[in-house]
């Protein structure tokens, strides 16, 4: 059975979303016009952080709904924690607040609704077997990882060490697409919820006018809530210098690089592994 305040709270939520709509609207009548106003940056901040944190991983939250709805929709909460960090414009805020209020009511509100008479086993509706992305179930280790990186050819050389280090180690590797449009291809997600590990490279992408920081790619960001909201084993790569890699997501250990010294953090990256020796290679 769900409590009673879970669902008071993701009522409310929708109700605020919907406020900071209007907000938006009101406050900001060029869709181009870029919201620097404290309060509704606030306001979308902690919305988002409600869901990620105190909303997403609850095990009746992962039993009630569709595992890649709940994903999809952490990653535009993590976007509009990523927005309020900065100044962007109202569009931005817009597009994905109607994402999540698009059949909030529908895919979120009545399936938890229902726990209130019924108990929902965790099951995938993927595969019609136990659902690999619930925190119920203990998952054993499979040395499988998605790695998702920047196409620059600037960062190549980085994400290749990442790659050939896993390997060297027995992990399969996969990895994405260069994205052609503002949202995860379905066939990056498929790749993501199929691997055990997801493994993000945070680096540096544009800097960060009058601050000692760059900003990363948006995209790996976007590939990190996903496989956060399919509950994927995570390691995380930051660059020097790199400010936030998803707001509060950012809470995650990483290990930190510097792109002219990669060998410590592939030892870092090593040292995360139970490995034993079994001999030389013939």
């Amino acid at each position: 059975m769900i409590d009673e305040q879970v669902i008071l709270t993701i009522e409310r939520m929708r109700d605020s979303l919907e406020d900071l709509l209007r907000n938006l609207r009101r406050r900001y009548t060029s869709p181009n016009r870029q919201v620097t106003a404290d309060d509704l940056k606030s306001v979308a901040a902690s919305l988002a952080e409600t869901w990620m944190v105190n909303i997403s991983q609850r095990k009746e939250i992962v039993e009630a709904i569709a595992p890649d709805y709940r994903a999809n929709l952490t990653v535009h909460f993590q976007r509009l924690l990523t927005f309020s960090e900065r100044s962007s414009i109202r569009s931005r805020y817009e597009e994905d607040l109607k994402a999540i209020l698009s059949g909030f009511s529908l895919n979120l509100i009545i399936p938890i609704k229902k726990l209130r008479v019924t108990i929902i086993p965790s099951v995938s509706e993927d595969s019609g077997s136990q659902d690999s992305s619930s925190p119920t179930l203990l998952i054993a280790f499979q040395p499988t990882a998605f790695v998702g990186h920047s196409f620059a050819p600037a960062d190549s050389n980085i994400a290749n060490s990442i790659i050939q280090c896993l390997e060297a180690i027995g992990i399969g590797v996969l990895t994405g697409e260069k994205p052609r449009a503002d949202r995860i291809s379905d066939k990056v997600k498929r790749l993501i919820v199929k691997q055990y590990l997801f493994v993000g490279i945070f680096s540096r992408k544009d800097k960060i006018s009058h601050k000692k920081e760059w900003t990363t790619s948006p995209w790996v960001i976007d590939e990190k809530a996903y496989a956060v909201g399919r509950n994927k084993k995570l390691i995380l790569f930051k660059e020097k210098d790199v400010g936030s890699i998803g707001g509060i997501q950012g809470d995650y250990e990483y290990i930190e690089f510097s792109r002219d010294n990669i060998q410590d953090a592939l030892v870092d990256l090593i040292q995360m592994f139970d490995l034993s020796a079994q001999g030389l290679r013939e």
